[in-house]
């Protein structure tokens, strides 16, 4: 005799179809009649799939028949009853109304004050901030920690005003990115009108803005006027050796050419090299230059 001979009825997901268990096998009632199975594993196979016949291609839960059934050490604990039928209508009977317990989650409870808490949710604001806006705020050329701490100041702000944080009417995230949006318009705008009406340093050669204290016109004069004086005095001797050449019966062009030389620090030689002229002819010339421009310079007090 098998050990699990008796009546058993399948789970109630697998149809509740009855199995009766013998010494021939197993004999499952299907809606359209009974199937005698040899093993416990086709039988459990069938009633898994749902089939009367299952194929290869079916699925083998792989369990035994006393735990599909639960039999012995897979059987469910029955339900205790401490009360009998006729204890239920005793005058005596007090019934406890059992005490509702609501759970509430933890970003409820930290969101039921209007308003956010920044010491608990700071970093989160900064999160979503350099999420959303730190690439921008960088390409305007603003610190970001900066626009951080306005952000911080607009929300302070907003938990004390009209339009606190209420998670009933938007989530936190949507409601820092739309506080965050503003507060960069306006940090821009702020700083653009600015720019606009204050220049921050000059301008150098390269085309960079420079700081003020860093600049050349700190630390340096103007050099037009001296310039200029210097240009005026230069033509003043070259008219004067122009004019004591034609009375030494000297050519005034030469002399012209040897005195703009000597003027940018060329030696004899090489004035000599670079008009073609014969070393003696430029040394006459230059010592004609220096006799004119000795009294000049007395004039021009250089």
């Amino acid at each position: 005799m098998l050990r699990t001979e008796g009546t058993y009825y399948a789970r109630t997901e697998h149809g509740n179809h009855q199995v009766v268990a013998d010494n021939q096998g197993f004999l499952v009632s299907w809606p359209q009649g009974s199937v005698r199975y040899p093993s416990a594993r086709q039988t459990i196979m069938a009633l898994v799939n749902r089939t009367p016949q299952p194929g290869p291609h079916h699925r083998d839960p792989k369990i035994t028949f006393d735990r599909y059934f639960r039999r012995g050490s897979f059987r469910r604990p029955e339900p205790q009853v401490f009360l009998d039928t006729l204890t239920l209508f005793s005058p005596d009977l007090t019934v406890e109304k059992p005490t509702l317990r609501i759970k509430t989650s933890p970003a409820l409870s930290i969101a039921s004050a209007p308003g956010i808490d920044l010491a608990k949710r700071g970093h989160e604001v900064r999160k979503l901030f350099y999420a959303g806006f730190g690439r921008r705020v960088i390409k305007y050329g603003y610190d970001p920690d900066d626009v951080l701490q306005e952000i911080y100041k607009g929300l302070l702000v907003r938990n004390q005003g009209k339009c606190p944080f209420d998670p009933t009417k938007s989530s936190f995230g949507h409601y820092v990115h739309m506080v965050c949006g503003c507060i960069v318009s306006n940090y821009r705008r702020r700083y653009s009108r600015l720019s606009r009406n204050e220049q921050f340093g000059v301008m150098t050669v390269d085309g960079t803005m420079e700081d003020v204290s860093c600049a050349d016109i700190a630390v340096e004069d103007a050099e037009q006027e001296s310039v200029a004086e210097a240009s005026s005095a230069t033509n003043a001797l070259a008219e004067m050796v122009q004019r004591e050449a034609w009375v030494r019966d000297m050519d005034p062009r030469v002399a012209q050419l040897c005195m703009g030389l000597l003027v940018q620090g060329y030696r004899k030689s090489e004035i000599a090299e670079k008009i073609g002229e014969s070393p003696n002819l430029v040394a006459r010339m230059l010592r004609m230059i220096r006799e004119v421009a000795s009294p000049w310079r007395q004039r021009a007090h250089l």
